[in-house]
């Protein structure tokens, strides 16, 4: 989806909900709303306000009460909005050397606001990152950061 097409439909707030349903249905059985709310550590009404946008915007479907399922057009946005994460994610772990709590909490915060083409870039520095020489030389940069804490 373009950076365009996604930033007309979806809020980063319902963005991170879509994303839960995701991760939570990997075996597309359906997801509980309470599995949502506690994966991100919300309350159940907001959950319910963020599942009546997303059942009106046509990303899921779900009866009163019960199962939340991907649609075809909600499961195609929500691997693009894992895809991106997963990305920035790896990319502050592996390049800048993040610890992986602090590398996934700026990642939810990042993940919404850069576009395709800084997400395909981040992903061509990592794999030009990968060599092991050029791991050493990244721990090398920023052994130095300590100092600055």
């Amino acid at each position: 989806m373009s950076d365009e097409n996604r930033n007309e439909r979806l809020t980063p707030s319902i963005e991170d909900y879509l994303e839960a349903i995701y991760v939570l249905d990997k075996k597309e059985r359906g997801v509980r709303s309470i599995d949502v709310a506690e994966h991100l550590h919300v309350a159940k009404p907001s959950v319910n306000r963020a599942l009546k946008s997303l059942v009106e915007s046509g990303m899921i479907e779900q009866e009163r009460y019960s199962l939340i399922y991907l649609t075809d057009d909600g499961r195609k946005m929500a691997k693009e909005i894992y895809h991106r994460h997963r990305t920035i994610k790896e990319f502050l772990m592996n390049v800048l050397l993040l610890d992986e709590h602090q590398a996934e909490d700026e990642a939810c915060k990042i993940e919404h606001v850069v576009s395709d083409l800084t997400i395909e870039r981040l992903h061509k520095v990592m794999i030009a990152c990968g060599s092991s020489q050029n791991e050493e030389t990244l721990k090398r940069i920023f052994s130095h950061d300590q100092l600055d804490d």
